[in-house]
């Protein structure tokens, strides 16, 4: 049997090209750099290949004074909220003809009692965000790095609308400031 080959995912290219327009609209005075410029920089300064040691080389710093691991990392990430497929392309299996009438509204709720897609939340002393609904009162609730927040002692992934306090109504981006060492 031939293994597959994986095709790979081009999905980060499309995202960075719209997010690079969004920041030179909104900080006309930033400029672009590459990989090419801020290898060499990063070597010069001593830090190892990470994601803050980069934007540190990036910022142009001759050299560093103190520790380069930072306390905090600000993260920011994306939220598709729409669900693309409004019905089926090929009928499930047991059907005989694709359901190309159906609405899906319960899968396409956006909000439901004052809480929203993406909110921001504080559930169970930590911070994450509403990922979808689930029945009348219940919701799905994700850390930014995209585990689970549960009830403590469960294993089920809903938790109720009750247990939730809003901390933000969050759009298509979802930002949160993270602590290096937790």
């Amino acid at each position: 049997m031939m293994d597959k080959k994986k095709t790979p995912s081009y999905k980060e290219g499309p995202f960075m090209n719209s997010f690079r327009k969004r920041v030179f609209s909104k900080y006309p005075e930033a400029h672009m750099t590459y990989g090419s410029i801020t290898t060499p920089h990063r070597k010069e300064l001593g830090l190892e290949k990470t994601h803050s040691n980069d934007a540190i080389a990036i910022t142009g710093m001759a050299k560093i004074k103190e520790s380069a691991e930072p306390n905090q990392i600000f993260m920011i990430k994306q939220f598709r909220k729409k669900k693309r497929s409004l019905h089926e392309a090929t009928a499930r299996k047991g059907r005989k003809t694709k359901n190309t009438t159906s609405q899906r509204n319960a899968k396409n709720t956006k909000q439901m009692k004052g809480f929203y897609l993406n909110d921001k939340v504080m559930l169970f002393g930590k911070i994450g965000f509403i990922m979808g609904f689930t029945g009348s009162n219940g919701a799905y609730v994700k850390t930014i790095n995209g585990q689970y927040i549960t009830k403590p002692g469960k294993n089920y992934k809903q938790v109720g609308l009750k247990e939730l306090t809003c901390i933000c109504h969050n759009n298509n981006w979802q930002y949160q400031i993270i602590q290096a060492n937790a």
